[in-house]
Parts: structure tokens; sequence; C-alpha cells
């Protein structure tokens, strides 16, 4: 490793100008821009951590908890997170006293705890995930989780045996509650924007929906994000990035239209929200109060009577 990073990754930071070559060593570039700035400015702390490193402890520094879950791109942890407008700088170094700027820990780390993103060496998904669970809630390791899965970053095998392989790892007892409480071949969420769902909606006190719903209607068979069939309630969930362009606009409007008449004819109700609705206030009490509403409604129909569903 050079400067904390690997070779490509210190050629790849060079070419892009992150980093200014000074004779045999690298300076952090305090100019670079390629866009984004708010993740310019965090990887330049980054960097400037790494470099600040000893050469004893660039040989064996790795970025770790919080930092390694940016680099992932995990739900839930980002640069514009945090008190601070960014999460902080985390790298775990194995000898001698903590850089300037960066929040080290010494702890060793097996082989296949260790990876590479964007040249700069870092946690297994699988380790950032059980580290997490020291510095995080519970809603932002679940919203981690749900996005490793669905990016098959990792598996619940591959987790449950990391965790069996680190008994004593201090702030391992949240993911494992999520292990445990996940029911054997439960789909990952889609986006953020469902796992942000499935969490509101645990919140008020419903029960959790099936997940990728297949509603059959005289009209043919339509798919939504989320159900809870004895009630036939739908819900479609709009992530932040669904429409980017008018096309495709157009395009989901049609769509919503068609499963707006199919399962209104079949007697379904059907709620739609946005990632607005899931985040902000006071639309997510806007969006809890229409979910209790949907489920009282639910609640009355023949199939749900006859299954003795109860009222939220």
């Amino acid at each position: 490793m050079t400067a904390g990073l690997s070779r490509r990754g210190l050629e790849s930071a060079v070419a892009s100008g992150a980093l200014a070559p000074r004779g045999p060593r690298v300076f952090v570039n305090p100019h670079w821009s390629s866009g984004g700035e708010l993740r310019n400015e965090w990887k330049r702390q980054l960097f400037g951590a790494l470099c600040a490193c000893s050469p004893r402890q660039r040989a064996s520094a790795v970025v770790f908890r919080r930092s390694a879950a940016v680099l992932w791109r995990l739900d839930g942890l980002d640069v514009v997170a945090g008190t601070a407008g960014m999460e902080p700088v985390e790298i775990a170094v194995f000898r001698g006293r903590p850089s300037p700027g960066a929040r080290c820990l010494t702890r060793a780390l097996a082989p296949g705890e260790l990876d590479e993103v964007e040249g700069l060496p870092v946690t297994s998904v699988a380790r950032t995930l059980m580290d997490l669970g020291q510095v995080v809630s519970a809603s932002v390791l679940e919203r981690a989780l749900e996005s490793a899965l669905r990016k098959d970053y990792v598996t619940m095998a591959r987790l449950r045996g990391a965790l069996d392989a680190a008994p004593r790892l201090r702030g391992t007892s949240c993911l494992r509650s999520l292990l445990a409480s996940r029911p054997a071949g439960l789909p990952p969420t889609e986006s953020d924007a469902e796992t942000l769902f499935v969490q509101l909606a645990r919140g008020i006190g419903l029960p959790a929906p099936q997940r990728q719903y297949v509603v059959q209607t005289p009209e043919g068979r339509f798919r939504v994000d989320f159900a809870w069939p004895a009630l036939r309630v739908a819900i479609e969930i709009d992530g932040a990035q669904t429409h980017a362009s008018a096309s495709a606009l157009d395009r989901d409007l049609r769509r919503q239209n068609r499963i707006v008449l199919a399962l209104g004819s079949a007697g379904w109700i059907l709620l739609r929200f946005s990632w607005l609705s899931l985040v902000s206030e006071p639309y997510k009490s806007q969006t809890c109060a229409q979910l209790r509403q949907a489920w009282s409604i639910g609640s009355s129909h023949p199939l749900a009577v006859m299954r003795g569903v109860n009222q939220a």
C-alpha cells in the first residue's frame, strides 16, 4: 500500500486530481472537484487521514464502520448525514497513535474481512455491517442490511457465518436481532424508500406486509410493492429517483392508472407514497393516517372478517 491506497487506487486518485504527486510523496489536492462537492469534501478528508498516517500505519490501515458503508454505498449512510454535514472519517489501524482528523481504533481483522473499493482498503460488507452496530441506530443498520442484500454483496448465510466466527465482537447484538427476526426466504426491499415504508408501518403497529406481491384480477396479474392480501390493501412506493425523465413519468402514470382500475374492480385499495411522504414532516403524519384509514377500511372486508384480522 502507498498512503493507504493500493497502487491501482493511488494511480486512479492521481489521475482524477484527488491526489497531487510531489516527488516521492502525494498530497490531497484542495482544489479537486468532479461534481458532488459534499462527497468530494468527504473523500478529501478520507485521503487526508490516510496520508497523515505514519508509513508503518499505512501498511495496515483500513477504512471501516461508517466510512466503509459510505464507500460501499449502503443505504442510510451518506456524506450528507450526521450532525456535521457528513459521516465521520473512520480508519482502523493496527499500530501506533491515531492520525489527526480520523477516528481510529486498533482492531484485528481476518483476511476474509478485508476488501477494496475505489482502490481503498476497506472492511468487507459483512464486517462493515457487524461494526456498524457500534455506532448507528437499529433503523439505519436495517437500511444498510437491506441494501447489502439487494445488491448481492452478502447473503444471510454469509452474515450468520461471520457472526458465528466473531461471538465476542462488540456491537453485533443489533445485527443478530435483525437476522433472527427476518423470515426465511424474505426478499430484500427494492429501494431505500421501501425499507423506510416497512419501518414506518411497523412503527404504527401494523404487521409486516407481503413484499413484491402479485395480485390476480380479471384484467390480469399486477405486481405491487407491498400488500396486506387479507385486507386487500396494496402499496406502491416511488423512490427518490423514480422519474428520471418526462417519458418515464408518463409511462409510470399510465401503468398506475391500469393498476388502480384493475385493483379497484377487484375490491382492492391502492395507496401510493413518495420519498417525501416517508421522510418529511408533516407528510409522514399524513402517510400514517392514510395507512390507518386503509387498514380500517380493509378490516371490514369479508375476507378480513373471516380471518379475524383486527384493526390497528
